[in-house]
């Protein structure tokens, strides 16, 4: 009885992730082998070089994966989890086509939820700071200021004691009051990273239908080339929802199977009517392919706005609501300790 043969090295090596700049950078760099007539293998060939560090680590990854007969886009796809889809429907529709556009795509749709997950994260750091500073102004600050003034009141309130005694503590015990800032701070990032990702998640059906429509423009309108429309509606649907095609599955085989209209193609129910008719008369063929791809990417652009708008409403107006309510209360704090003294004087003057 013989024995297995010894596993390759390449089918044993465990996943190669790349981080999102780099791989933008190696599709980059396959464009420009598929622009320039290069082969894949050679090109990927040629990028081993220790200098380029991960990268040239992830090209060898690539070329021996290849070399063992796994497909181009599986191989490139692996590189990534998050962006697995995109990946590997780009580089098949570009083995097919000959066409860079949707490899162009991905780098743009990784580089823009890399930048908006930058802007989104930078944007909490500003109620961050404002909550650090009223936390100390009330838990340092504020303590000292209002024992001092109750030490100092010439008639005291019948609260004045217990109030006097928190400041106190607060005012002498300096690691009680940083236990407390840090605590305070804690839970409200837990309440920010609690509103950044609900807000994330709202803007996620705009961003889908966005990417739906991109995806499936560029599709549209590659020059000289036999798409598939069942399959080009299929693929977008993929890249949109992240490899799910859900409800579009059905309308790709309904496409497949002759269906042309709104009704036969089932189209989902919470697709809005311009795309709605654009996928019509994509399949109907009764507008122009150029025409149709122009109305799907001001579609695309316009829920692409709306995505926006909704997952920066929650960073362009709490930063401003927390600072405005911060300086009101403590502004309030401190002309109420400024004045209940002379207000408590005032009070015990016999008449």
């Amino acid at each position: 009885m013989t024995s297995d043969p010894a596993p390759t090295p390449a089918s044993t090596a465990k996943p190669f992730q790349l981080n999102d700049e780099s791989l933008a950078l190696l599709l980059e760099e396959v464009s420009a082998m598929a622009n320039s007539g290069r082969s894949l293998v050679s090109g990927l060939a040629g990028l081993n070089d220790a200098a380029l560090g991960r990268l040239g680590r992830a090209a060898v990854f690539v070329h021996a994966r290849v070399e063992q007969g796994q497909s181009p886009s599986v191989a490139m796809a692996s590189l990534s989890l998050p962006y697995q889809t995109p990946i590997r429907i780009a580089m098949q529709i570009m083995a097919e086509t000959g066409s860079a556009q949707p490899i162009h795509e991905t780098v743009r749709l990784i580089r823009q939820r890399e930048d908006q997950r930058r802007r989104v994260w930078l944007a909490a750091i500003n109620p961050l700071l404002n909550m650090l500073v009223a936390s100390v102004v009330v838990f340092f600050v504020l303590p000292w200021i209002l024992v001092s003034i109750s030490e100092s009141e010439p008639v005291t309130s019948p609260f004045a004691p217990s109030i006097a005694e928190i400041c106190e503590a607060f005012a002498r015990n300096y690691a009680l009051a940083a236990v407390v800032v840090i605590g305070v701070l804690a839970c409200f990032a837990v309440w920010m990273h609690w509103g950044i990702r609900r807000s994330i998640q709202r803007a996620q059906p705009s961003r889908v239908l966005a990417t739906f429509c991109r995806w499936l423009a560029i599709q549209i309108e590659i020059p000289s080339a036999n798409i598939d429309t069942a399959r080009a509606i299929e693929c977008a649907a993929e890249v949109a929802a992240s490899g799910a095609p859900g409800g579009w599955k059905t309308v790709a085989s309904n496409v497949r199977g002759g269906a042309t209209s709104e009704h036969s193609l089932e189209i989902p129910e919470e697709t809005p009517t311009p795309i709605k008719e654009c996928v019509v008369d994509l399949v109907g063929g009764k507008r122009d392919p150029e025409s149709i791809a122009h109305d799907l990417r001001g579609l695309s652009e316009l829920h692409e706005q709306k995505a926006n708008q909704q997952q920066s409403w929650w960073l362009q107006n709490v930063p401003h609501w927390i600072a405005w309510i911060l300086m009101i209360a403590i502004i309030i704090v401190l002309l109420q300790a400024a004045i209940s003294p002379l207000l408590n004087a005032i009070g015990g003057i016999p008449q």
